[in-house]
């Protein structure tokens, strides 16, 4: 996702330096359209991802959870089950790269709005 949406921002910053050197509204009009449109796609994207994200994370806290209590009720952390660290371990790992990929998401989407703001200022 993170190459379309630079991908796509690219051909935009194009389309705009074309529009720039000679206008024409009809184009600008339907570059405008298309940009928001595949906009809301990549805000669609960036919205399911925060939903994956946010459930790793409660997968995440449960067997931290699960760790503390499995500690507390074996009274000692030698008796925690290793299989027990591993999940969370995992999991930890896990909702690192997608706390990662989602920052990305959000900052390149983010970046799409100053270009839809430079098309619209090359229609008025």
């Amino acid at each position: 996702m993170d190459k379309e949406i630079l991908a796509h921002a690219e051909f935009i910053k194009g389309e705009i330096a074309k529009l720039k050197k000679s206008p024409n509204r009809e184009t600008t009009s339907a570059l405008l359209n298309y940009h928001d449109i595949m906009t809301r796609n990549f805000q669609h994207e960036r919205q399911i991802h925060l939903y994956i994200t946010l459930f790793f994370a409660c997968l995440m806290m449960g067997s931290w959870a699960l760790v503390v209590a499995t500690m507390l009720a074996l009274s000692g952390p030698e008796m925690v089950l290793w299989p027990l660290w591993l999940l969370a371990a995992i999991l930890t790992v896990l909702e690192g790269f997608y706390i990662r990929h989602y920052y990305y998401l959000e900052n390149r989407t983010e970046k799409l709005y100053k270009l839809t703001r430079e098309i619209y200022d090359l229609i008025i």
